[in-house]
């Protein structure tokens, strides 16, 4: 019985180091798929509807920028003795227009829909913020659900083990110190399940949170692929990143931006104008007539000037602010792409010592274990010790794997692409 115990855990162990598809069988319909789940975020995540909403406030203002000030109505009653209305010398009705010089409405309309396009992309870079941060949880709960799988067998082996040494140890062929040991190793299993099945709650709060779903909806295990993929080369993500990352192109549009108004506060030195049409009527001689007036602003006068300088000034620091934030940015974003690559790289190569080589010794060494035990070369806590070997790697290889593809959500949000893998 002992012997087919061990040949058991020999078997069961090494196919826990692989996908969760291997490691347990799971209903196709109780799995679940990132990219639907990726979908699901990007149209009810709250923060990214917040980032809608200002778009869509933002690009409200643009007709709004465009558009003369609202016409002026004005009523006189003029050369009224003590508020007696009907006794006013004379009663006047104006309309009055403020008309901008021309290319002022067209400079900021230009200068509201470059703030909206900023708006466009804050979108965007939310949404890569939060497809990064659903992806971290979603491995977290890979994780973890591959750890209790693995904790859930080691339960059952443990218990036959233990079952086994009570039965060794009635018969005298072993100790009680088995039995004891045994029990001990399965009690540990135990508040590890309990650990591990909190973790699995809380992982499934946080990703039902960046879903936007009800607390009572439930979630189903996550999977990923068997082998872990990334081909792409170092100086094409870079390239990428400056084109598409939508924090980069958001910078380079606060220097069009600082641009526009650099132009706009010199459009501020040429005067606005004022039209009015107005009807005069007077009750004590019978006048009735129109009137016409006319306004033009006076910008360079010399107690006003200053302000009109003041502004280019202004704009003109705004330029420089900009581009040196564009290039601490760009900075920024290749530093971090070249840290997150190093680290891929570094997994991947992990990846493969785990599968080839370190898995496989560690087996051997269970092997070896199983053997002397068999032939009483052995007591039964080498074995459990190469045993625990053999579980505590395989869950290093979990952890190693969850960080890789982590790595890689961070790498795309860095980025701005989703399929940074595959980029050559």
């Amino acid at each position: 019985m002992v012997r087919k115990l061990l040949i058991c855990l020999l078997f069961v162990i090494p196919r826990l180091s692989r996908s969760q598809e291997d490691s347990l069988v799971i209903p196709e319909s109780q799995t679940l798929d990132l990219q639907l789940l990726i979908t699901e975020a990007m149209v009810n995540n709250p923060e990214i509807q917040v980032e809608v909403y200002e778009l869509d406030r933002m690009s409200a203002k643009i007709p709004q920028a465009s558009s003369l000030e609202d016409l002026e109505l004005k009523f006189m009653q003029e050369e009224m003795p003590d508020f007696k209305f009907n006794e006013a010398m004379y009663s006047r009705f104006e309309l009055m227009q403020k008309i901008p010089f021309p290319a002022k409405l067209g400079m900021r309309r230009e200068l509201a829909r470059i703030q909206a396009e900023h708006a466009h992309h804050n979108h965007l870079e939310k949404i890569n913020e939060v497809i990064e941060k659903l992806k971290v949880m979603y491995y977290e709960l890979w994780l973890v659900q591959q750890n209790l799988v693995l904790e859930q067998e080691n339960a059952r082996l443990v218990t036959q083990f233990a079952t086994t040494a009570g039965t060794r140890y009635a018969t005298g062929q072993s100790s009680q110190q088995d039995v004891i040991k045994a029990q001990v190793e399965l009690s540990m299993i135990n508040n590890e399940l309990i650990s591990l099945r909190q973790r699995e709650l809380s992982s499934k709060a946080m990703l039902m949170a960046l879903l936007n779903r009800q607390p009572k909806d439930t979630l189903g295990y996550a999977i990923i692929p068997e082998e872990p993929v990334f081909v792409a080369r170092l100086d094409s993500l870079v390239s990428v990143a400056m084109n598409n990352r939508p924090m980069i192109i958001h910078d380079s549009l606060s220097i069009d931006e600082g641009k526009t108004v650099y132009s706009l506060a010199k459009l501020e030195y040429l005067p606005d104008f004022k039209f009015g049409l107005e009807r005069v009527t007077s009750p004590s001689d019978g006048f009735r007539g129109w009137s016409i007036s006319a306004g033009i602003t006076l910008p360079f006068a010399p107690w006003t000037l200053g302000k009109a300088n003041a502004r280019v000034e202004e704009a003109t620091a705004q330029i420089n602010k900009a581009k040196a934030s564009y290039t601490a940015t760009r900075r920024m974003v290749e530093g971090k792409i070249r840290d997150l690559f190093y680290k891929v790289e570094a997994g991947k190569q992990q990846l493969e010592n785990f599968r080839l080589r370190i898995i496989p010794q560690a087996r051997q060494s269970l092997h070896a274990s199983l053997s002397a035990y068999q032939t009483g070369k052995s007591d039964f806590l080498m074995l459990i010790d190469a045993y625990r070997t053999l579980v505590q790697l395989t869950k290093e290889y979990f952890m190693t794997r969850m960080q890789f593809e982590q790595t890689i959500a961070q790498l795309e949000r860095e980025v701005g692409n989703q399929y940074v893998s595959t980029i050559k």
